[in-house]
């Protein structure tokens, strides 16, 4: 199958670029779980983004675009008409795919992470507001909403070379030695996905291929507009 533009991840960042350049440019969006939006909502980046699901994955439904969930991305390689073409690995098995221009909005290849943590979701049945502490190691981010009960972000710092597992176990264990202030806080969720941090904005090889990772920025709007533009720029 040929596409006018291929996107990496199935990122805000990868939505605002969809939605620029539908009914402009045939596109394809590949991404390698079946969460969209996933750098937000599944990381507890931000306080209530992880209520949004929902409706991020109804915008992904409304797009002009293929969307590719659960679908792994083995190689890409330079086209002999200056395109890509992308081995992809999906439920189906595998299959060849190419573009003439490609953006991956993920930190899995171009781009590296400069610092992650994996986050959770901490609650206070009685409403006691979040205590303010130095607890090394962790930071303490409070939701604020007109609910009876109060909640807040815990994000964990990671070293580099662990995965989620690893890191799930370590945060659990440090839960269960949190401060005495914390005591009366209980652990409600914890995160599927890394919250991942870098400075990289748009890095591009020329006008066919960019990067445009949407952990680069703090929130989902920033991200599409960030995304928008870059759409804009491929089809005014």
């Amino acid at each position: 199958m040929t596409y006018d533009l291929i996107i990496v991840g199935a990122t805000t960042t990868a939505l605002g670029v969809a939605q620029a350049v539908q009914g402009r440019l045939k596109t394809l969006i590949v991404n390698a779980t079946e969460m969209v939006a996933y750098e937000f909502v599944n990381t507890y980046k931000q306080p209530e983004l992880y209520t949004q699901g929902a409706a991020y994955n109804a915008q992904f439904r409304e797009l002009e675009a293929d969307v590719l969930l659960g679908t792994e991305v083995v190689s890409v390689a330079k086209s002999a008409d200056g395109g890509y073409t992308l081995e992809l690995l999906g439920p189906g098995g595998y299959r060849t795919v190419t573009g003439a221009r490609l953006v991956d909005t993920t930190l899995e290849r171009e781009a590296a992470a400069e610092g992650k943590s994996l986050n959770a979701l901490l609650i206070q049945q009685q409403g006691e507001p979040l205590p303010a502490l130095q607890w090394p190691g962790m930071e303490l981010v409070p939701e604020t909403h007109d609910h009876a009960y109060t909640t807040a972000i815990l994000k964990f710092d990671c070293a580099p070379q662990w995965d989620v597992a690893e890191a799930r176990h370590r945060l659990v264990e440090a839960w269960l030695e949190r401060p005495e202030a914390l005591q009366s806080w209980r652990m409600a969720a914890i995160a599927f996905c890394f919250d991942e941090r870098t400075q990289a904005g748009q890095w591009a090889e020329g006008t066919r291929y960019a990067v445009l990772p949407a952990a680069a920025y703090a929130r989902p709007e920033e991200s599409i507009a960030a995304g928008g533009e870059l759409g804009r720029s491929w089809v005014s």
